[in-house]
């Protein structure tokens, strides 16, 4: 069930479980080195006079072995340096994270998704359950632990503004407790009224990006079955509204399928549609995943989509996906549970305009 309740106005605290275990200066030390991926040595607390005795020091290594909502069940690293992180939870359950070099980190919010876009992995098998706040918080820490991570965009597994409550809690936490700023988090979302409605109530309000596809209700209908069934035009000015208050451009995402939505005709659509928004379209070819009646567009053809937008005044970039040799990329994360898939043909402009006409 989406939750859309937007009522979280101050950050709880992250790692909540060491204020059981420490007093509360020494629970904030702690926090704060953990957040920073490092390990809360007993030195660390002497230098700031705050020296741990034996009981403590022997409940936070219990804690350092087994306290945590999440452990790192596996670890695997790309040739371009990003490593993707399969996060065990509590329940048995497991998502997956990315640290990428660039110094950002891909969280997931939800086990599995409920959108089931045809041409991404993460919603292979639906939806399991939303992440709490902290699920989601300390796969942060677990990517600080890689490398250095100064932003978080949530687009991993899941959608969201589906478990909206939850992903806030964790943006005002990590405001807090992680210095990282809601100008460099990024949420991102298929979109809906509900969903910019609780961004903006929001006390600590994120970046935004809209994933798009298509400017074809049709096609996009077809490409995310299950999002919200408002229109295109609708979409793109409730996301732009919200960021115009924010003062923050809107990012358009644009998974580009060969013969599906990379023709000329969407471009010149998607530049008409963003006509005096502050906006950017982030192309983004698509990665492979297996059993899918899909193909990328071809780099040249991506370039020319670019440069097409650009031609009518609205800026775009082609994104580079980090880590799609270890199945880490834009639409590859997945539950690893050997799902079957059946997902059918994908329907593309011109079969949307033959169908509407008949």
């Amino acid at each position: 069930m989406a939750d859309l309740d937007a009522s979280v106005d101050a950050a709880t605290a992250a790692l909540p479980q060491l204020d059981a275990l420490l007093p509360p200066a020494k629970a904030r030390i702690a926090r704060l080195l953990l957040m920073t991926g490092r390990r809360p040595e007993p030195a660390e607390f002497a230098a700031r006079a705050q020296a741990l005795n034996a009981g403590e020091a022997a409940r936070l290594a219990q804690f350092l072995a087994d306290g945590f909502a999440t452990r790192v069940a596996q670890r695997v690293v790309s040739s371009d340096g990003s490593v993707r992180l399969v996060v065990r939870l509590a329940d048995g359950e497991a998502v997956e994270t990315v640290a990428m070099p660039v110094g950002a980190v891909c969280v997931s919010t939800q086990v599995g998704c409920a959108v089931g876009c045809r041409f991404c992995a993460s919603g292979i098998g639906g939806l399991a359950r939303n992440l709490s706040s902290a699920e989601i918080v300390e796969q942060v820490v677990h990517a600080r632990r890689e490398m250095r991570i100064d932003r978080v965009v949530y687009m991993g597994m899941g959608e969201p503004s589906h478990n909206v409550a939850n992903v806030l809690q964790a943006v005002a936490t990590l405001k807090r407790d992680a210095a990282i700023g809601p100008g460099k988090q990024t949420f991102s979302t298929v979109g809906s009224a509900k969903a910019f409605a609780a961004l903006s109530a929001a006390a600590v309000k994120p970046c935004l990006a809209l994933s798009l596809h298509s400017t074809d209700d049709a096609v996009r209908r077809d490409l995310l079955p299950h999002a919200a069934r408002e229109s295109v035009a609708d979409l793109v000015a409730g996301a732009a509204r919200y960021c115009e208050l924010q003062g923050k451009p809107l990012l358009v995402e644009w998974a580009l399928l060969a013969g599906v939505n990379d023709r000329d005709e969407e471009a010149d659509a998607l530049a008409a549609l963003l006509r005096g928004v502050r906006a950017c379209v982030n192309f983004i070819r698509w990665n492979p995943v297996d059993g899918m009646p899909f193909a990328a567009t071809s780099f040249e053809r991506a370039v020319a989509l670019r440069e097409r937008v650009k031609s009518h005044g609205v800026l775009a970039t082609i994104r580079a996906s980090s880590g799609p040799d270890v199945d880490a990329a834009c639409g590859q994360l997945r539950r690893r549970s050997g799902i079957s898939i059946d997902v059918g043909v994908p329907r593309t402009s011109e079969t949307s305009k033959r169908s509407d006409a008949s």
